[in-house]
């Protein structure tokens, strides 16, 4: 995806109405104001795309805020939407980027399926060592294997994620925690998500899936609207550790002088 500026235009489009960035976003910003009631935090939305949820965040009253994105084709977009604070930067330089401790959040949304197998743990390290003790990590990551499909092959996703699998990860990466939540999402529209995956794996193997591309695509405004009251509606459940499509998780870094989690 890195290198399709038509990804990023799609996404430049969907990311203020497609139901599915909506929630996301409303996700982030709930996990923030659960855990800090200022507004100067500090915010670094590390492959920070478009500057879609930097947008948002800025409408929510968020000013101390920047991100970065490898492609120049996001940080353009960014630039496009008077973002200033964006570069172009690497995830795994991101520990030599930033001072050690710096940002109260960093939201890591959908951008580390690009890391490696065997360098996932250490960017785990490098992204939680610039975050302030009792600081939050926020990670939102492709779920479960079932879910694979053209839009995996069009965006670049080299894994799916369970959370079992993430805390073997977090173990690896001897992170300090004070706190760690989890859940799926959505579960009421996985019926749907996966009927289409697995009719696009079917048309990927018999090599059938010609002019591959990501499934951001903005749907008529009444499944659009549907889609999203379903999957707000679920959120509120106990249901969301059950299954999604996605893998929604939020770390708080131990404070100092306090237990380990």
């Amino acid at each position: 995806m890195l290198n399709r500026e038509e990804e990023y235009d799609k996404m430049m489009l969907a990311e203020g109405k497609l139901w599915w960035y909506r929630i996301l976003h409303e996700q982030v910003l709930e996990t923030i104001q659960s855990c800090f009631s200022s507004k100067e935090i500090s915010i670094l939305d590390a492959g920070c795309g478009t500057g879609g949820l930097l947008d948002y965040l800025r409408t929510k009253g968020y000013t101390n805020i920047q991100g970065f994105d490898l492609s120049p084709f996001a940080v353009k977009a960014c630039k496009e939407r008077n973002l200033s604070n964006v570069a172009i930067l690497d995830v795994h330089e991101i520990s030599s980027a930033y001072l050690p401790e710096r940002f109260d959040v960093i939201v890591c949304n959908d951008m580390l399926y690009f890391v490696e197998d065997e360098h996932w743990a250490e960017t785990l390290k490098n992204l939680y060592s610039v975050i302030k003790p009792g600081g939050l990590l926020i990670l939102n990551l492709p779920a479960f294997n079932i879910f694979q499909g053209t839009h995996d092959v069009s965006v670049g996703i080299r894994s799916r994620w369970t959370y079992r699998r993430f805390i073997q990860q977090v173990v690896a990466s001897k992170l300090t925690l004070q706190s760690i939540n989890y859940h799926y999402w959505p579960l009421l529209l996985s019926p749907l998500i996966v009927s289409v995956r697995v009719f696009q794996q079917i048309k990927i193997k018999l090599g059938l899936a010609k002019n591959i591309q990501s499934d951001v695509l903005l749907p008529n405004d009444f499944l659009n609207n549907l889609f999203y009251k379903l999957t707000k509606f679920e959120l509120n459940l106990p249901i969301r550790k059950l299954f999604g499509s996605s893998l929604f998780v939020h770390l708080r870094k131990q404070e100092r002088n306090s237990n380990n989690f």
